[in-house]
């Protein structure tokens, strides 16, 4: 049984809900009068749902879907979408959004005012957000900014300095709220009077990560926060989750920065989503090629990645696609002030001394010099073709193929099985977001 519908109708919350924080110009009492039908069909279709998106679509509504539903008028679901419907009930739902009312938790449905208008537009948009804190901020100069959950110093410093640097120009940092290069934006953010929205992958009353409960009290206590899901509350942090959640980190923004990625890096996910969103990818370039902690920035600037090397890239790639919102005036900074060439004249003598002594170094004779040979890594096994099957037989045909031929482009998946680009793209995502596959760079898809 969920959190929210233990013993009473009103569901019993956790601590941090106790302690939340009213939200700015959002109660959360203001509620959209389907409100119920919507938290219905999330209960029902879970987050990203397909089938979910076809009702809309063809009833037009959350209750003439519900209605649907429930007059026996809709033949196209599955099994466990049906035993979803007899599970859930509509006195369910209610008893969700009287919990939010409760606890200053806002629920905004696709068809709410509130409604980020950056998320209508992407593919499958999420039909209801929870939220807390200032959801006029979605609506801001947005930059979302993902990576490692254990960066480097140098990706730590890069980030903290170029949040710095936007500081200045308007900009509303988005991010995912994890451990490592979410949480230094986030407050880097805040210690620099920025906005900053935290999208999820948990519901919006799980503390979690606990490590980063501080920084969510900061961010609606001062009032320049907003936090957001599209789990219902109770919903804990599990791995399919995250696919689900960085379509909306990047749907969010004007543009996406990857500050630190491995090869196998859920940052990559993002980035892939900002892709295919039409969103500009940044990635901050290796501090070292051969450290496998950036490995999978390389790709994706070989691909045509913005190199990012201090803010006013990001200021630039704006300006090109709206210059209404970015000022001239930011354009013009010193060299001085980038991430990369330093911060001031003071280092300026540090850098000169290293010089030196690089110099100096040269001129000591090395005793048998020899080149170090980098050892070619070793090509992965491509995994067995077992494991569980998704419901659709065309789904199935895609995931068994890439179970046998291991990471493929998604062109060579479309003509290996002779099936439309479009459906092979629509089934993909949809395969991703359900866990059985993960998208990589450069249109890659790998089975998990």
């Amino acid at each position: 049984m969920q959190p929210w519908l233990r013993d009473c109708s009103c569901g019993r919350c956790p601590d941090i809900c106790e302690r939340g924080v009213s939200m700015s110009a959002n109660s959360a009492t203001e509620q959209h009068q389907d409100i119920q039908y919507w938290v219905w069909l999330s209960l029902v279709f879970g987050a990203a749902s397909q089938t979910l998106a076809r009702l809309l679509r063809r009833y037009g509504s959350a209750k003439t879907v519900y209605d649907a539903i429930m007059g026996a008028q809709v033949s196209d679901l599955t099994p466990t979408e049906r035993n979803q419907v007899k599970k859930h009930t509509l006195h369910m739902a209610e008893s969700i959004v009287y919990f939010c009312s409760k606890n200053n938790i806002a629920l905004v449905s696709i068809e709410d005012d509130r409604y980020p208008s950056l998320l209508r537009d992407i593919y499958l948009p999420p039909v209801l957000l929870t939220a807390q804190g200032d959801l006029r901020l979605a609506e801001t100069l947005t930059l979302t900014i993902v990576g490692a959950r254990r960066p480097s110093p140098y990706s730590e410093k890069v980030v903290h300095t170029l949040v710095q640097q936007l500081s200045p120009c308007g900009f509303t940092i988005v991010s995912g709220f994890a451990m490592g290069i979410d949480a230094i934006a986030h407050n880097a953010a805040l210690q620099y009077e920025m906005p900053t929205i935290a999208v999820l992958g948990c519901g919006i009353n799980v503390n979690y990560p606990k490590e980063n409960n501080e920084l969510r009290n900061r961010m609606l206590s001062e009032g320049k926060g907003l936090i957001l899901s599209e789990f219902l509350p109770g919903t804990q942090p599990v791995p399919p989750n995250f696919p689900k959640r960085n379509r909306i980190l990047s749907g969010l923004s004007y543009g996406t920065v990857v500050a630190e990625a491995s090869a196998r890096s859920g940052s990559l996910v993002t980035a892939n989503c900002a892709l295919e969103q039409g969103k500009t990818v940044f990635c901050v370039p290796p501090h070292d090629l051969f450290d496998a902690r950036y490995a999978g920035v390389v790709p994706m600037l070989r691909e045509g990645a913005v190199p990012l090397f201090d803010h006013q890239d990001v200021l630039y790639a704006y300006y090109l696609s709206m210059p209404q919102r970015i000022r001239l005036a930011d354009l013009e900074v010193p060299a001085a002030q980038s991430v990369v060439y330093g911060h001031g004249k003071e280092d300026a003598p540090k850098a000169q001394s290293a010089q030196e002594t690089d110099l100096r170094e040269a001129d000591t004779p090395i005793a048998n010099p020899s080149p170090k040979e980098v050892p070619i890594p070793e090509p992965e096994p491509v995994p067995a073709a077992t494991g569980p099957m998704p419901e659709s037989e065309r789904e199935c045909s895609i995931l068994q193929f890439l179970r046998t031929h291991g990471d493929t482009h998604v062109n060579d998946i479309a003509d290996g099985l002779d099936l439309a680009l479009g459906d092979v793209l629509e089934d993909l995502m949809s395969l991703e977001l359900d866990g059985y596959v993960e998208s990589l760079f450069g249109k890659q898809y790998r089975a998990l």
